[in-house]
This record gives structure tokens, C-alpha cells and sequence, in this order.
């Protein structure tokens, strides 16, 4: 599993606008780590995201875990 580049074409590429779990705030949790808003668990969308495919990532819910590459596994 890679670090998710912080870049404009990633950030583009972000589900998390749309996710049920969504807490609101900017998204790109993968890149930019969890959220600071309270998060309800109520589904996500991360691994139908092209950046979850293209940089290898596992689990999900970076709204509450923080970076991909930086969480508990």
C-alpha cells in the first residue's frame, strides 16, 4: 500500500463528496488524513475509488482511520 500523492488530479478523482459516511468538510480523507468533524459509520465508498485501485490501498473509512499508509492495520 503507497501514500496517496495530495495532487489535483487525485483530489479530482475523489469519491467522498458521495459517500453515506460523509462528514462533510473537504474529503480526500486517504491523502489528508481523518476528518476533525464526527464521523457516522454508514457505509463507504473508498474502495470503489480509482485512487484506492491505482495506489494499492486496503480497508477503508480514512474519514476516521487518517491516511492511507498511516493507519493500524
Amino acid at each position: 500500500m503507497l501514500k496517496v500523492s495530495v495532487t489535483p488530479e487525485n483530489a479530482s478523482r475523489c469519491v467522498c463528496g458521495g459517500c453515506p459516511s460523509f462528514p462533510g468538510g473537504a474529503g480526500f480523507f486517504c491523502a489528508q488524513g481523518k476528518s476533525d468533524l464526527p464521523v457516522q459509520q454508514r457505509g463507504c465508498l473508498c474502495t470503489g475509488c480509482v485512487n484506492f485501485k491505482a495506489y494499492d490501498l486496503r480497508d477503508g473509512y480514512y474519514c476516521v482511520s487518517g491516511r492511507a499508509g498511516e493507519t493500524a492495520q
